[in-house]
């Protein structure tokens, strides 16, 4: 069966979407190819944070390191109103150390980001080939493309916002087009502001942010003010940029920004359109759709990067077991049942924060400027609301509770969950397939696409992330969520017997 295509699975895109899903695929042993219209990766640096969530993935892809080598860490937020400090927001501070191995979000461009993925793929990336027709035979995919056409068990679409395979497959793409536009910007500054935080000021007009990156550089972020409404336009497609010249961005950081600085230099910059839009299904037939061909957001945040990597691993695992015939076919539908819920949630969040970040009735401007940043002030040194602040941006809170790749649980820990911090137990668990976890029970093997781990009773750490008082199996899944917990070794086998083709277990 497999012979009778070309690839296995066809990814359209090479964006770290789509770079995520291949490698993946990958190093499962799927025979992948990859695919992409452009004729070369990207110059510049556009989505520039990933998040704790976003990075632990990367681990399990065995690039993190890379990442964090090439990314500076960013630990907080500090929020000024019109250029007098207001608070601070942590994208670290205490307990992160013990929720997750990156405890703060990391200030990456993109073109490092994609960089680092494609350099650990082991397949080339096929750039100049656009993808013109599209074929569901019932068995596969047929794509005809530029350079000519590619048969596949399974397709990816990658593509981005403007989603080719998204409009092939018919699928609407509601939501919103904002009226503000926003802008882009990375420059280097004739004074330095730390290298730690971010910087975001609130303004009567909106939101204007400074990131710093690890080459020196700054990027400027924000929503383009009325009165720069007339610089140059474009960007009404939901991923095209327009260029800026040095002047009109100056006047903006002079207006907005509320620093005493020039800008030596501006390395790139430009103008674009806000969009929140989400598709009606995230597979038909043989065809998948992933990150912004499948969902784009407000800026707020910056999620729509680190949702994409986390739909690239939630998909990938799933097809490698199907290829290999080791999981059902039905494993495939609980990539749209356990990912789009988590796309419309954050759209959802994110699109209250823009509102309330750059409403323009006076009401909205007068409770920006008059209440918002001294509530800020007041509720950021409040201990559970930074802890809640870190949780939500970093995307730890991302769970499949209820779905049907999720079993029963028992004790605290809830199946669908991501995996608790463990350090002595993460690194057991990144290879490919399931791990099932042994907590004071007698040694048994599970065999199939399963990994079995005795946790000894000395590693106190595991047992107390784990929530484990007694005998207990935690069944991990290969994107590092629990799929299972129960303390019957029988009951484990009968879950692993419906997620998998074939299991055993020996005493």
């Amino acid at each position: 069966m497999r012979d009778e295509h070309d690839c296995d699975v066809l990814v359209v895109g090479a964006g770290p979407t789509g770079l995520c899903t291949a490698l993946m695929l990958a190093q499962h042993g799927i025979r992948v190819r990859i695919v992409d219209r452009r004729h070369g990766p990207v110059e510049q640096s556009r989505a520039a944070i990933v998040h704790a969530r976003t990075l632990e993935c990367l681990d399990r892809l065995g690039v993190a390191e890379a990442a964090v080598a090439r990314g500076l860490p960013i630990t907080d937020v500090q929020i000024h109103s019109s250029g007098r400090p207001a608070g601070e927001m942590p994208l670290a501070g205490a307990g992160a150390a013990d929720q997750t191995r990156f405890p703060y979000a990391l200030a990456l461009e993109q073109f490092e980001t994609e960089r680092v993925l494609a350099d650990a793929l082991d397949v080339p990336i096929e750039w100049g080939t656009e993808v013109v027709g599209l074929t569901d035979t019932g068995s596969g995919v047929s794509v005809e493309t530029s350079v000519g056409v590619i048969t596949a068990r399974w397709l990816v679409g990658a593509d981005g916002a403007s989603s080719t395979i998204r409009k092939f497959l018919g699928q609407e793409f509601d939501g919103e087009t904002y009226e503000q536009s926003g802008m882009l910007a990375d420059v280097t500054l004739d004074v330095s502001l730390g290298v730690q935080g971010m910087r975001l000021n609130l303004t009567p007009g909106g939101f204007v942010g400074v990131l710093p990156l690890r080459s020196g550089r700054y990027r400027l972020f924000g929503v383009v003010p009325p009165e720069l409404h007339n610089a140059p336009q474009g960007a009404v497609t939901h991923e095209s940029y327009a260029p800026l010249d040095h002047a009109v961005l100056q006047r903006w950081f002079d207006d907005y920004f509320k620093v005493d600085a020039r800008l030596d230099e501006v390395v790139w910059a430009s103008m674009f359109r806000f969009h929140s839009r989400l598709a009606a299904r995230f597979r038909v037939g043989n065809a998948f759709l992933v990150g912004d061909a499948a969902h784009i957001h407000n800026p707020a945040g910056g999620q729509g990067l680190n949702l994409g990597v986390g739909d690239a691993v939630n998909l990938a695992w799933k097809l490698a077991q199907v290829v290999r015939g080791e999981a059902p076919e039905w494993l495939l539908d609980t990539y749209e049942a356990e990912r789009r819920p988590v796309a419309r949630t954050v759209l959802k969040r994110t699109d209250l924060g823009f509102k309330l970040e750059t409403g323009n009735s006076a009401v909205a401007v007068w409770m920006r400027t008059h209440v918002a940043t001294r509530l800020v002030g007041v509720v950021s040194r409040l201990a559970f609301v930074r802890r809640m602040f870190f949780h939500m941006f970093s995307q730890l809170w991302i769970g499949y509770r209820g779905s049907r790749a999720v079993g029963r649980g028992v004790g605290q820990l809830k199946p669908g969950a991501r995996a608790p911090y463990s350090p002595g137990v993460l690194d057991r668990t990144h290879g490919p397939g399931y791990h099932v976890l042994l907590f004071s029970v007698p040694a048994v093997r599970f065999e199939g696409p399963v990994t079995t781990h005795v946790i000894p009773p000395s590693d106190v750490a595991a047992f107390r992330a784990y929530q484990v008082d007694g005998p207990r199996l935690v069944l991990i899944r290969p994107d590092g969520h629990v799929a299972a917990v129960t303390d019957s070794v029988e009951d484990m086998t009968s879950f692993l017997d419906t997620v998998l083709v074939r299991v055993r277990v020996r005493g």
